[in-house]
């Protein structure tokens, strides 16, 4: 440690450990915190606290070993003000479905979306890809990897499934029954 004159000021005998010792007290602030923002804040508090109270201090040789035991409460006490914190921090929010999420949650689709979801797999897809999405026949089959010969009799069944399914909810009625009366 550099000397610290005798008759200087607490500024200038500060001054002298800080040049001397800031260093040394900053590697023990970062290893005792991991962080060199936290450490450099304990450190500077050290040296002010350290500088309040120059004059109280009966031996002036100590000083070192007052930065010391300064940087390491005020590590101590970071770390304990930080898992407090921790400890205390509110639950986080629960993740709330999108607009669009809560919109199909509630979407129920009615008859004929309940018969295409209770027909097989390859079918359901056929019968969307052509119908829906009006894909020829080949793009259909292009986009499954399939035939286009499988594309045709996976139709034909999803057809005639959907219209077993919904023939109940639908009122037949022939259009030339009424012509004739």
């Amino acid at each position: 440690m550099a000397a610290v004159p005798a008759s200087s000021g607490p500024a200038d005998a500060v001054t002298a450990l800080y040049a001397d010792q800031y260093t040394r007290m900053l590697r023990l602030a970062a290893v005792l915190l991991s962080e060199p923002s936290a450490a450099e804040d304990v450190v500077q508090d050290a040296f002010v606290g350290l500088y309040a109270a120059w004059e109280r201090l009966r031996d002036k040789d100590a000083a070192v070993g007052y930065l010391q035991r300064s940087v390491v409460n005020g590590a101590r006490s970071r770390g304990r003000r930080r898992l407090t914190a921790l400890r205390h921090r509110p639950a986080p929010p629960a993740d709330a479905a999108s607009a669009e999420d809560a919109v199909l949650a509630a979407w129920h689709g009615g008859p004929v979306a309940a018969a295409l979801r209770a027909l097989p797999r390859r079918e359901r897809e056929v019968v969307l890809l052509r119908y829906y999405l009006d894909l020829s026949e080949r793009q259909a089959a292009d986009a499954l990897g399939v035939s286009v010969g499988a594309v045709k009799g996976y139709a034909s069944r999803g057809i005639a499934g959907l219209r077993r399914a919904l023939a109940p909810a639908l009122v037949q009625v022939d259009p030339y029954e009424r012509e004739q009366e």
